[in-house]
């Protein structure tokens, strides 16, 4: 059985610098391009999907046809 050093991978995180913080860097801002992005991918992935089961549907339904 093969034994982890974790001492060895311990990760250490500096803290930022002093002063003010700045928030873009801490939140990243969503704009309207991006979340119009993610509407189109979500949408060619659900479309993939229902592609994908009437492809399913016709194949099998070919199939029993021909094994009919």
């Amino acid at each position: 059985m093969a034994l982890m050093n974790l001492a060895a991978t311990q990760v250490v995180v500096s803290s930022p610098p002093g002063g003010s913080v700045n928030r873009a860097t801490t939140q990243p801002h969503r704009t309207w391009y991006r979340t119009t992005l993610d509407a189109v991918g979500t949408f060619f992935v659900l479309a993939g999907i229902a592609v994908g089961i009437l492809t399913l549907r016709f194949a099998l339904g070919l199939i029993h046809g021909v094994m009919h």
